[in-house]
């Protein structure tokens, strides 16, 4: 993936709000406001950048369900959402299944008679904890645009602009929004086949206490 640092941007963002640098109390500002807005901009849509296929055991559960083929996904390392899952990796592999499932109570839930000891599940990855710190990675460079404007726009309101922080927070939304129709382009031009098993019962109970 294609990144920006977080330098480059803060220098971008400096340079439109018409100063050389930043006060320690405006950069945690703006720290504070990139983050929430990186946060913000992540499950907009299913960005092919952000995403990833992990490879997850399947087991029995009983509590807080009760389910013969589970896979605990709340709370995951390197899962945000779930997409679509795999009997196979389908990066890898051209007879790849896409299994039918649900997600239940921080669990994706696998049919009762699924013969699955493992699966392949498609989703986004974790936002990072923090971005501006040392250590801390690069920025998507196809955000790069739209974290601008919108940072800008926080600037703005915090300073009182408020005419100009609309018309900034406008034109975020439209380069948000081009993002998302190009990512809408690329799935219908690179539309793929997949195999689907067909659907069986799930049997599956949610354990509830008194």
């Amino acid at each position: 993936m294609r990144t920006v640092t977080y330098t480059e941007l803060k220098n971008r963002f400096t340079s439109a709000i018409g100063v050389d640098t930043l006060l320690s109390v405006e950069e945690t500002a703006f720290k504070n406001s990139l983050n929430d807005r990186v946060k913000g901009a992540w499950t907009r849509s299913q960005w092919p950048e952000l995403m990833t296929v992990v490879e997850k055991s399947v087991t029995a559960v009983t509590s807080p369900i009760v389910a013969d083929k589970a896979v605990q996904i709340d709370n995951d390392a390197n899962l945000m959402d779930v997409f679509s899952v795999f009997d196979k990796n389908p990066l890898s592999e051209r007879t790849a299944f896409k299994l039918d499932y649900n997600l239940i109570n921080g669990y994706l839930v696998l049919p009762a008679n699924s013969s699955q000891d493992s699966v392949f599940v498609m989703g986004n990855q974790v936002t990072p904890s923090s971005y501006g710190e040392s250590g801390d990675p690069d920025l998507p460079r196809f955000l790069e645009r739209y974290l601008l404007l919108a940072t800008i726009a926080d600037w703005y309101k915090s300073d009182g602009q408020l005419e100009k922080a609309i018309q900034q927070e406008q034109m975020a939304e439209e380069t948000l929004a081009l993002e998302i129709d190009r990512v809408e382009r690329l799935e219908g031009m690179n539309k793929i086949s997949v195999n689907t098993y067909p659907s069986y019962s799930f049997g599956v109970n949610i354990l509830t206490t008194s």
